[in-house]
């Protein structure tokens, strides 16, 4: 299913036209004005490039991710702008774009962790769009830099074609650039290839270079703020819920397309049953669904069991592990029919173990 796709340019009449690009080398003119490397536009309305002197190469990372964004100028979709709930597609699909042109780099996943720590933000989550009351640390800033591993792993690893991700640009499409994603997809596959991206996530990035986990955690670690960390909801240790159904704490609560993760440290061979019972309906009312994936690590191996959704909000799956299936993890996946915004969603959970205590009905865990 997943294979290797040769990448393709965004269309755009460019041809015959002049762009300004300053080097520099952070002792010269521009010194004061604490220029980096980044896309620009001067007060004539004509954009712009700045590039460090060291980075102007072929085959530079942050030319692709620049580079990029010269073609976003000529964008003829209203949404595809830099603002609000369609401004994350700018930097996510520039960083793509770079991290496209070097599969072996790990260094091109760099802000992976910034959706690691807090997988309960929307896939449209940036520091402008925020809910009042979030706080404005690394990891949530740099969040629509790396939601590129989500583009990346629909392109790269599933084979969907490019232009799904850069056509939208072009489209004259009304639609958010996620909407416009899952109706070029199709709305149900949209979401599982979204699902499992989250359980691909939980696994270590598998298909991605080597080491984008652990370069990618040294980066929160050094950048970040540990006090808002929430990449566990729950963790277990050889049990489960113990016959309750539980429900995710308010700073874990799914908002749209987010997902939770719930943790069992294992060390006996058994098997492990989920069940989710999500809300029919978000925090302001929008219809609610729900998917979910079950991650067993062991070592430096994976594998994803899936979790059979009976209806919109409700599922249930099954696992059965080594003593040498040392971690067991359970993925919520919040995939509502609706694209913007900070709405939650929220499910209970029962997760049980064989030889444990009976399930409570879930009308009486209510």
């Amino acid at each position: 299913m997943c294979r290797e796709l040769p990448h393709v340019y965004p269309p755009g009449p460019l041809a015959g036209y002049y762009y300004n690009v300053y080097l520099h080398n952070g002792h010269d003119i521009f010194k004061d004005h604490k220029w980096g490397m980044g896309q620009g536009t001067d007060t004539n309305r004509f954009p712009f490039l700045t590039i460090p002197i060291g980075y102007a190469r072929t085959g530079s990372p942050g030319l692709y991710h620049e580079g990029l964004h010269i073609f976003q100028y000529k964008a003829t979709s209203p949404q595809y702008t830099y603002t609000g709930d369609g401004k994350w597609i700018i930097e996510a699909s520039a960083n793509w774009n770079a991290a496209s042109k070097h599969r072996d780099d790990k260094l091109d996943y760099i802000d992976a962790s910034t959706i690691t720590a807090n997988p309960q933000l929307p896939m449209w989550y940036t520091y402008e769009n925020r809910e009042e009351g979030d706080e404005k640390n690394w990891q949530r800033i740099n969040h629509l830099y790396g939601i590129h591993t989500f583009l990346n792993y629909l392109t790269d690893v599933c084979g969907v074609s490019p232009g799904v991700i850069l056509g939208g640009f072009y489209a004259n499409t009304p639609d958010l650039p996620q909407e416009y994603m899952s109706k070029q997809i199709g709305p149900p596959k949209f979401a599982d290839l979204f699902a499992d991206n989250a359980a691909h996530n939980v696994a270590g990035f598998p298909k991605f270079p080597a080491g984008v986990e652990e370069r990618s955690a040294r980066e929160l670690q050094q950048c970040g703020k540990p006090q808002d960390i929430h990449d566990v909801v729950r963790t277990f240790s050889d049990t489960g819920t113990e016959g309750a159904w539980i429900r995710p704490p308010r700073d874990f609560v799914t908002r749209g397309w987010s997902y939770n993760v719930y943790k069992i440290n294992n060390t006996g061979e058994t098997t492990y049953t989920f069940r989710i019972k999500g809300d029919s309906k978000g925090s302001e009312g929008a219809p609610a669904e729900f998917r979910g994936r079950i991650v067993v690590r062991t070592g430096n191996s994976w594998r994803v069991e899936p979790v059979t959704m009976t209806s919109a909000t409700e599922g249930a799956g099954t696992v059965t592990v080594k003593a040498s299936d040392a971690q067991v993890f359970l993925v919520v996946v919040a995939t509502p029919p609706f694209f913007k915004g900070n709405q939650t969603y929220s499910y209970e959970v029962l997760i049980g173990r064989e030889g444990a205590a009976s399930a409570v009905p879930p009308a009486a865990a209510q």
